[in-house]
């Protein structure tokens, strides 16, 4: 009988996916290289650049052939953003979505109309609403990104012999580099096709995810709501987006790891109570930290000094490994399985935060896998101390409409 083969965890799937990431740069032969200093990258951005003026010696200067050249190379760059190098750069979908329906409003566009316009008025007025949103969301580090995108273009086609190529991408390089540049850059192919990927992209998951929540019914019997999520088609149409933007899948896992990082913040301050644990297993917690502090209280006690008591870090740690034993003591199979009920329950309430949705679809998602008591321990020692923090803060809050 063939051995079952054990689930990865949320971390080794992670570290899965940058190590694919790592041999698919090292496929593409991006070597790595000493950082060349600014002053020598510009002159060999310049020397790069000078098939495209065989008879021009200022390829740099603001006017004449060499200029119209270098705006002919901004307009139609947009080709560019399918190459290796930009296809990770991906602005947040979602905002850019956002920020396309604010310009279609602000420029009083209704867009039925669109259909009623010529093929050049159209195309002028998507042009128009494109450039909007590049402006409100173009930021500096983005900048930053493309242009070191457009530098390692240039490097791998120099290396693979395409001159011509390589001196567009210098071009561009050299005159998006200049601080006089700032106005064009909305203007310029490349960025507006990062943009106009992302706005597509946002269009694709604001369709998935309404498709999402019209599968799910609330009151419906049967499997859980994460269960029926998982197996409709917007997982299909999620694994189709992934394959046609590969750059989705790293800022989607940018994006889950912010999620993930606030949803536990939240649990361990106490401002995302789930109820996961019970009043007498927090009890326990308590005693814990009574065993932990008993000469502390016993010396505070003979001093008649009731100030908290300070945590500092070895007394942390103590709190810490004694939850890490108990919670794991607790946490049987039986035990796990009314924690995703509860968090299924969670789920299925109307009443819960939509500013959590995200990051409790993905607690689901990790709970669900049969190592879970392992694979989550973290997630379920800081549910733990957060749960306890919210009964202190209510006692602390109890305590002091009494004393009022």
């Amino acid at each position: 009988m063939a051995k079952k083969k054990r689930k990865l965890s949320r971390k080794e799937r992670k570290r899965q996916r940058r190590e694919a990431m790592e041999r698919k740069r090292k496929e593409r032969d991006w070597k790595s290289r000493p950082v060349p200093s600014a002053r020598r990258q510009e002159h060999e951005v310049i020397e790069d650049m000078l098939p495209l003026f065989p008879t021009i010696t200022d390829p740099s200067a603001p006017s004449g052939p060499a200029m119209e050249q270098i705006m002919m190379i901004l307009a139609g760059s947009g080709y560019m953003a399918d190459e290796p190098e930009f296809e990770e750069i991906i602005v947040d979908p979602m905002l850019c979505l956002d920020t396309f329906s604010k310009v279609v409003e602000e420029l009083d566009i209704e867009p039925e109309s669109l259909d009623k316009l010529s093929d050049e008025e159209r195309e002028d007025t998507q042009m128009d609403i494109l450039v909007g949103v590049t402006r409100r969301l173009l930021t500096d580090e983005l900048r930053q990104d493309i242009l070191n995108g457009l530098n390692d273009l240039r490097l791998r086609l120099k290396r693979a012999g395409e001159r011509e190529e390589a001196a567009k991408a210098a071009g561009l390089q050299s005159f998006l580099s200049g601080e006089a540049a700032k106005e064009i850059w909305p203007m310029t192919g490349l960025v507006q096709a990062i943009f106009f990927r992302s706005i597509q992209i946002g269009f694709e998951l604001m369709e998935a995810s309404m498709e999402a929540v019209e599968t799910v019914d609330p009151d419906e019997s049967g499997p859980s709501l994460f269960e029926r999520v998982t197996q409709s088609s917007v997982v299909r149409k999620a694994d189709a987006l992934l394959k046609k933007a590969p750059g989705l899948g790293g800022f989607l896992e940018k994006q889950a790891d912010k999620i993930w990082q606030e949803g536990l913040h939240a649990l361990y301050m106490g401002d995302l109570y789930l109820e996961l644990y019970s009043p007498e297993e927090i009890g326990a917690g308590f005693e814990i930290l009574q065993t932990v502090f008993k000469d502390d209280i016993a010396e505070r006690r003979e001093a008649r000094d009731f100030r908290p008591l300070e945590m500092s870090q070895e007394k942390g740690r103590a709190v810490i490994s004694q939850v890490d034993s108990y919670v794991t003591e607790l946490v049987t199979p039986e035990r796990l399985e009314q924690l995703r009920g509860r968090l299924n329950v969670i789920l299925k309430d109307p009443a819960t935060e939509r500013e959590w949705l995200a990051f409790l679809y993905m607690l689901a998602q990790y709970m669900a896998d049969e190592d879970a008591a392992e694979n989550e321990k973290h997630f379920l020692i800081t549910t733990f101390v957060g749960e306890m923090h919210v009964v202190v803060k209510a006692f602390q809050e109890d305590s002091g409409r009494e004393q009022d």
